[in-house]
């Protein structure tokens, strides 16, 4: 752990050299970032967040209404999210990579010092469990009737 709170960035590469690109995909249709459909439903992509890997200059995102783009493929309105993310791709929208001095602006650097992440559910101390609770290892069916029967039998 202290090896990485003492990292530093020049420490970090990025992203591997070969797969660099001239140009980053930012943004689909109206969304601010990249909508991505998977088996189960759909995620964001925000490659903005993310300039250092295309070893371009950071600066500070939009991150207004990110949580807004997962789902999962059911409940109400799934099919016309998914519609919409479909449209979406038809319009892309694509910039050229900027790398020149330094690799963070100074905004993003105070942006991020000052930053909240909104977009990650807070847990609440009251549904907390201990770290020996969350590595437990739950038994199969097969070991929960072994052990009923035991106790029967006994």
């Amino acid at each position: 752990m202290t090896i990485l709170q003492n990292i530093q960035e020049e420490d970090i590469e990025w992203r591997a050299h070969w797969l660099l690109s001239d140009e980053i995909l930012y943004r689909c249709g109206d969304f601010d970032w990249v909508p991505l459909l998977r088996v189960w439903g759909a995620v964001r992509y925000v490659p903005l967040l993310v300039l250092r890997q295309y070893r371009s200059r950071q600066f500070i995102p939009a991150t207004q209404r990110i949580a807004e783009c997962e789902f999962s493929y059911r409940g109400d309105g799934y099919k016309k999210k998914i519609r919409e993310i479909s449209n979406a791709w038809n319009q892309t929208r694509w910039m050229k990579r900027l790398a020149v001095g330094p690799m963070t602006t100074l905004e993003y650097n105070e942006w991020w010092v000052r930053r909240i992440n909104d977009n990650t559910p807070k847990s609440s101390q009251r549904n907390s469990q201990s770290i020996e609770d969350h590595l437990r290892v739950v038994p199969s069916e097969l070991e929960i009737i072994r052990q009923d029967f035991e106790r029967r039998n006994t």
